[in-house]
């Protein structure tokens, strides 16, 4: 993977992993409800750390997928690998769920909700990204760190002003 990638990968699992503390410290504060239901609270944060890392499996699977389709420069290949590799991650993420999911040490529930931080983390991408740049964003939107935006990608292969503008 190139080093780009590398590094919004590893933001994207500070964001994940951000996503799985809040569940955790959740699940602390309200003890007590979770075993008024019946949930444990060992299993539930193994669970959680379970789709965390399943969250950061399927990351880097998806990057490195995502990086070989691009790399081929071929539509149809791009097109049928992507297909292919994201229906195994699929059946390989339920097996593992329902393995992991039928032993007393693991939550199901929770492991699915900790699976559920790899949206968690692409949304706090970009706010992990500032912080770690340490630059603030300028009023044009770029970071100043030499990262090209997505404003930057479209000014440089548009050959519109501003593509976005419906007037």
């Amino acid at each position: 993977m190139t080093r780009e990638i590398r590094r919004l990968v590893a933001e994207m699992c500070v964001g994940m992993f951000l996503y799985v503390l809040a569940l955790g410290s959740l699940a602390l504060i309200f003890q007590k409800g979770l075993a008024g239901m019946s949930f444990a609270l060992g299993p539930v944060l193994a669970g959680l750390f379970a789709g965390f890392l399943a969250d950061v499996a399927m990351l880097v699977h998806m990057a490195v997928v995502a990086e070989r389709a691009t790399d081929s420069r071929d539509a149809a290949y791009a097109n049928r690998i992507t297909v292919v590799q994201s229906l195994l991650r699929k059946v390989i993420v339920v097996a593992v769920l329902f393995i992991l999911g039928s032993r007393p040490q693991i939550d199901a529930v929770a492991m699915i909700l900790g699976a559920l931080g790899l949206k968690a983390g692409a949304f706090l991408q970009p706010a992990v990204h500032r912080m770690t740049s340490g630059k603030e964003a300028s009023p044009d939107g770029q970071t100043g760190s030499g990262d090209i935006t997505s404003g930057e990608r479209r000014k440089g292969y548009g050959n519109d002003e501003d593509p976005d503008d419906c007037t």
